[in-house]
C-alpha cells in the first residue's frame, strides 16, 4: 500500500474558514444507514428510546462534517469511531460503581496491532471497539497501527479518559485522507506545534459556552501551525512524495477542525433545536453499555444482514477492511 498520494493540493490551499457553503460529505446518508446497523449489531443500542437518543446525538452529522472528503467506506468507519467515542464519553459521564467493573481497563487489549485475536468481549463497548478496529486497521501500515494503539493505551491510563478522542483523531485524520505522514515529518519540531494546536481544537466537544472569537482564535492558531509545519518540511528538503503527504495531512486536519467547530456552532450533540446555543444534552446510552455479559446485550430485534453496496456499504468486504 502506498502511504502517500500521487498528488495533493499544496498546503497554501487550506480550506478558508470564512462563511460559505457548508462542507458536508455527500455520503452522509450511507454513513447513517451503516451506523444504524452497526450500533445494533454490536450491542451499543438496545431499545427504541436509545435509538432516538443516539440519532439526536448527531454523530453521523459530525462525521460528515469533519471528513467531508472521505470515501464512502472511510466515512462509515470514521462515523463508527465517533459513535464509539461518544458512547464511551457518555458512560464516563454516568458512572456506576468502579470503572474497572465494566472492563474499561481492558479496552486497549481490543486493538491487536498484528491482526491477531482479541480477548472475549464481555461488554458492548469492548465488542464495538474490536469491531471498528477490525474494519480500520487493515487499511493502514503496521507503524500506524502501533502508533494508534500506543497512543490509545497511553491516554487510556489517564482516567477519566480525558483527551482520548482528541488524541486518537490526530491519527484518524491520516485514515480519512488516505495517506500517512512519513516518520521524518513527525520528528520536526513544528509537528509538535501542530499536535498541540490541534488538541486544543479537537478536545472541545461543542458544549462549552465559548465566544465564537475564541473558537476562531483556536482555528487560526492551528492554521498557523500547519503553515509552519509545511514550511519546515520544505526547508528540510523532503522529497515530493513526503511533501505531498504533509500537504494532504494539513488539508484533512483543517477540514476536521473546521467541521468540528461548525458542528458545535449548530448546537453540538443537541442539534440546531437546542434550547441554548451549544446547549448539551447527554447521549444517555449508559444503560446500553454496562458491564453485563455480551449474551445479555444482544439487540432485541435481529440486525439486518449485510447489504451489498456499490458505494461502499456494510458488506462482508467492508468488515474485513477491504475497500
Amino acid at each position: 500500500m502506498s502511504l502517500v498520494p500521487s498528488y495533493r493540493p499544496p498546503v497554501t490551499d487550506l480550506p478558508e474558514p470564512e462563511p460559505g457553503p457548508e462542507r458536508v460529505s455527500p455520503h452522509i446518508d450511507e454513513a447513517a444507514a451503516f451506523t444504524d446497523r452497526w450500533v445494533r449489531r454490536t450491542g451499543l443500542i438496545q431499545s427504541f428510546s436509545a435509538q432516538r437518543r443516539f440519532r439526536r446525538a448527531r454523530c453521523v452529522d459530525l462525521a460528515a462534517r469533519v471528513a467531508p472528503q472521505a470515501t464512502c467506506p472511510r466515512l462509515q468507519r470514521t462515523a463508527a469511531w465517533i459513535v464509539w467515542f461518544h458512547a464511551l464519553d457518555d458512560r464516563c459521564r454516568h458512572p456506576r460503581g468502579e470503572e474497572y467493573a465494566f472492563g474499561f481497563g481492558t479496552l486497549p487489549d481490543f486493538l491487536p496491532t498484528d491482526g491477531g485475536p482479541t480477548p472475549p468481549a464481555r461488554t458492548a463497548l469492548q465488542r464495538a471497539l474490536a469491531d471498528v478496529w477490525r474494519m480500520t486497521a487493515p487499511a493502514m501500515s503496521p507503524a500506524w497501527r502501533e502508533r494508534f494503539a500506543a497512543r490509545f493505551r497511553e491516554l487510556a491510563d489517564r482516567r477519566p479518559w480525558d483527551g482520548l478522542a482528541a488524541g486518537s483523531a490526530l491519527d484518524l485524520v491520516e485514515y480519512v485522507c488516505g495517506c500517512e505522514l512519513p516518520p521524518s515529518a513527525r520528528e520536526l519540531a513544528s509537528f509538535r506545534s501542530v499536535s498541540g494546536a490541534a488538541t486544543s481544537v479537537l478536545s472541545r466537544d461543542g458544549t462549552e459556552p465559548e465566544a465564537e472569537e475564541f473558537r476562531n482564535a483556536l482555528r487560526e492558531a492551528l492554521r498557523d501551525a500547519l503553515h509552519g509545519f509545511a514550511a519546515e518540511a520544505a526547508r528540510a528538503g523532503f522529497p515530493p512524495a513526503a511533501l505531498s503527504a504533509v500537504s494532504a495531512y494539513a488539508h484533512a486536519l483543517t477540514l476536521w477542525a473546521d467541521g468540528l467547530l461548525a458542528w458545535a456552532l449548530r448546537g453540538g450533540p443537541a442539534g440546531a433545536d437546542a434550547p441554548e446555543p451549544g446547549g448539551h444534552r447527554p447521549l444517555l446510552l449508559a444503560e446500553d453499555v454496562t458491564g453485563v455479559p455480551v449474551d445479555l446485550l444482544r439487540p432485541r430485534r435481529p440486525a439486518p444482514p449485510p447489504v451489498p453496496s456499490t458505494s461502499g456499504g456494510a458488506g462482508t468486504a467492508l468488515h474485513r477492511g477491504r475497500e
